[in-house]
């Protein structure tokens, strides 16, 4: 009886139930002669099925037979199979095992290494392959490009495509496609369009490398131009390059081009499918266009968590004002999909946008029993919502808990006490938050400017927003002027306002002069006030609230001043005709 036929044959006709009975009975019996190629068809069967278990009794059979030692293929294949079969230590023991490492077996392990997202350690077995000069061919090339594209190694990448140009393979489909993607991945996109341009044949692989290099570096526009210009060269796209272009689509916030790629992915059939269906609800939902999200995720055959996520994340961030959102964590959980920490961060937010106290400790409870509580996003979002909806009690009790507490943290605790007016508490946060090494950002100091500006604390006002750049080395913005020239402005102090206009770093906006002139109303000060309107008009001819704010400076300047009352009627002649003209170019539109 020919037992290697009969093994090999049964493998082919896939009769696999069938090959491992026979390899079962010629397990320990030296009786039965059985050579290489049967043990290497039913090493690639275990691959097939991923059967690591089946696989470690063939190679303890191996090892019996002295195998291991004197076929090169069977050695090779034991690698590809623990390779294949995610144990890669297993993998690297049998290698390590190979009297004779060749190409084959060398390129099987960096293969397994690849495919395992190790780029490391791949690219570091590529450096020992070339140390033992052991001659590579495409197929290691391709890999290694591969592993230097995951960890963008680009000088290791750029000495692999010499190598390749010695060998004369830059015309090699497979490799040009490679080094494409790996230039595009290591963020080389002059080099990879170089690459591309001198490709001979640019099928879809190649031309999916480089608008996928375009989109994850944010050159959208250069994607979808690449888009359309590989249908113009006769190139259908395939899902992965439909899911590239939508998140493009995504970036630009470009519907009117997505919407004409959601006809083609309709078209060719693939609406359905999870890959292609998850990117386009996730850019509906990003775009602003929940609803719309919500009609393609309703028809995919399979919702996991990423899917709801992206469906809740659209609803918290667009929908009116966030119940949707919460709707959907509600009906997620219904179908026994358990949220990951970046959905309950989504339904949080819906939260805070809906004020919902009683939604919040819900969330809290799910969190705290799937044990998300003192991650840094979920305590966070925790600590966002519950101040959005005036519960401070909570919200510090949140940051209390937190083992890390980072400017987020402490900003949206500020952000909560300044909202409710509670100024003394915001001061008192601010100091702890600095105590703790914790670094106020731009946000941090709007909010305390902000609790400056309700109770009129002038003095600690102007000292906030001086210590911005000179202890913090924050560069304050026009909402951080604005608020204290109106905090100025309230408390009267008209030449301060004069002297901090002139001293600010950029030429002042209309919202700037907007609230220099509802000081100046305040005060009476009509040539602040008409200096101030000069401004905002010259920004803006057509700024209604300058000519109401003016007119009323004047209005109220009229009962001492005749010539004031002629000026007054003078603004509120042109507030009049931009009044009529505004309503001209609204019955017009």
């Amino acid at each position: 009886m020919n037992w290697n036929t009969l093994i090999t044959d049964s493998v082919k006709r896939g009769e696999c139930s069938h090959a491992i009975a026979l390899f079962e009975k010629i397990r320990g019996d030296d009786c039965i002669h059985v050579y290489g190629p049967a043990f290497v068809s039913l090493l690639k069967l275990c691959i097939k099925h991923r059967n690591p278990d089946t696989g470690s009794k063939i190679h303890a059979e191996v090892l019996r037979r002295g195998l291991l030692h004197t076929d090169h293929y069977v050695g090779s294949t034991l690698v590809d199979m623990y390779a294949k079969c995610g144990l890669l230590t297993k993998a690297q023991e049998v290698f390590d095992m190979l009297p004779l490492r060749n190409v084959v077996s060398w390129t099987t392990l960096i293969t397994g290494y690849v495919e395992a997202g190790d780029g490391e350690t791949a690219i570091h077995c590529f450096d020992e392959m070339q140390h033992e000069a052991i001659a590579v061919d495409a197929v290691t090339l391709v890999c290694s490009l591969k592993a230097c594209g995951m960890v963008g190694a680009k000088d290791k990448g750029q000495d692999i495509h010499a190598d390749v140009a010695r060998a004369g393979l830059e015309n090699n489909l497979p490799i040009g496609s490679t080094l494409v993607d790996m230039y595009a991945k290591c963020g080389l996109l002059a080099d990879a369009q170089k690459v591309f341009t001198g490709l001979p044949l640019r099928n879809v692989v190649s031309w999916t490398a480089l608008i996928a290099g375009y989109t994850d570096h944010g050159h959208a526009k250069e994607a979808l131009r690449c888009f359309d210009t590989m249908q113009r060269e006769g190139v259908h796209p395939d899902a992965v390059t439909f899911v590239c272009s939508l998140k493009a689509c995504g970036l630009m916030e470009n519907v009117s081009k997505a919407s004409e790629i959601h006809m083609q992915i309709s078209r060719r059939g693939l609406e359905r499918n999870l890959i292609v269906g998850s990117a386009l609800v996730d850019m509906y939902a990003k775009c602003g266009f929940p609803r719309k999200a919500r009609q393609v995720f309703d028809k995919l055959p399979i919702r996991d968590v990423v899917l709801w996520t992206a469906l809740i994340a659209g609803y918290a961030e667009h929908g009116e004002p966030g119940e949707d959102a919460l709707e959907c964590l509600a009906e997620m959980q219904h179908d026994s999909v358990s949220p990951s920490s970046a959905t309950y961060v989504c339904g949080l937010k819906a939260c805070g946008n809906v004020g919902s106290t009683i939604k919040t400790q819900e969330i809290h409870v799910s969190v705290a029993k799937q044990g998300f509580e003192r991650e840094l996003l979920v305590g966070n979002a925790l600590l966002d919502a519950y101040a959005k909806c005036g519960s401070l009690v909570e919200a510090h009790h949140v940051l209390d808990e937190l083992h890390v507490r980072d400017v987020i943290s402490w900003t949206a605790l500020i952000t909560g006490y300044s909202q409710l007016g509670q100024t003394w508490n915001v001061f008192d946060a601010l100091e702890r938050m600095v105590e703790e090494n914790v670094k106020p950002n731009l946000a941090t100091f709007v909010n305390v400017l902000n609790a400056c500006n309700h109770a009129g604390l002038v003095d600690k006002g102007e000292r906030y927003l001086e210590s911005m750049f000179s202890s913090y080395a924050l560069m304050p913005t026009v909402e951080h002027y604005t608020c204290v020239i109106d905090l100025l402005g309230r408390a009267g102090s008209v030449d301060r306002v004069v002297s901090m206009v002139e001293r600010m770093p950029f030429h002042p906006g209309i919202v700037v002069w907007h609230a220099i002139l509802g000081a100046c109303r305040k005060w009476g000060n009509v040539y602040l006030g008409r200096h101030a309107f000069e401004h905002a008009i010259r920004l803006d001819e057509k700024d209604a609230a300058s000519y109401i704010a003016m007119f009323n400076i004047y209005a109220d300047a009229s009962m001492h001043h005749e010539a004031h009352q002629i000026e007054a009627m003078r603004v509120e002649k042109q507030a009049f005709q931009l009044e009529k003209l505004n309503n001209r170019s609204l019955c017009i539109i």
